[in-house]
């Protein structure tokens, strides 16, 4: 059984509505029922297609990241050794 649900706007005006199937595609159709675009999950990413089927993109990254792997953080300059007790000059 497919689900649905409608769209609407800041003012309370219906937009359009989309429609999930038992597959997974979600269809995006504007408020006169053309549809407008779909999108599915793929390998734990939502892509996105236009109405006839062409890919516009993603907007998730991979659903799995390696535990404790730092994401775009810039690496760190090599630190000379200290000595306690020593003064670094």
């Amino acid at each position: 059984m497919a689900k649905a649900q409608a769209i609407y706007n800041a003012n309370s005006q219906h937009k359009g509505y989309t429609q999930t199937s038992p597959s997974g595609v979600t269809n995006t159709y504007n408020a006169m029922g053309q549809n407008v675009g779909s999108s599915q999950i793929d390998n734990g990413q939502r892509n996105f297609y236009t109405h006839n089927g062409a890919y516009q993109g993603t907007n998730t990254a991979p659903a799995y990241v390696a535990p404790n792997t730092p994401i775009n953080i810039p690496r760190q300059a090599p630190q000379a050794p200290t000595i306690k007790g020593w003064k670094n000059t």
